[in-house]
């Protein structure tokens, strides 16, 4: 995904956005893949979008689990919990919404001016 995703960004221009789109969309995923799982199954249906905007890029992913994500309070010692606090430290924007399908959690990173 992360090869895709920077391949984008260089047909577009924008690979000063690399890093920061790339574990974005990493860090979406592995959300999506961790949460909307079911136990009993070893794939979860995913959509990506990446859009280009006049300002930097448009991220979203949606998966079929209908919770939103919340953020949590994680230890020093703690493996995971921080994934919401990186989103928000890596976009300008971002956000949920609940769909007839599941969920949508997008990102919008601008670039610089």
């Amino acid at each position: 995904m992360r090869d895709l995703v920077s391949a984008c960004l260089r047909l577009w221009g924008l690979t000063e956005l690399d890093w920061r789109v790339t574990l974005t969309a990493s860090e979406l995923l592995t959300n999506a893949f961790q949460h909307a799982r079911k136990e009993d199954e070893s794939s979860v249906p995913v959509k990506v979008v990446l859009t280009r905007t006049p300002d930097g890029v448009f991220l979203c992913v949606s998966d079929p689990h209908p919770w939103l994500p919340a953020a949590v309070s994680a230890g020093d010692n703690d493996e995971g919990g921080r994934g919401l606090m990186l989103i928000k430290t890596l976009s300008d924007r971002y956000g949920c919404s609940s769909t007839a399908h599941g969920k949508d959690v997008w990102v919008t990173i601008l670039h610089s001016a």
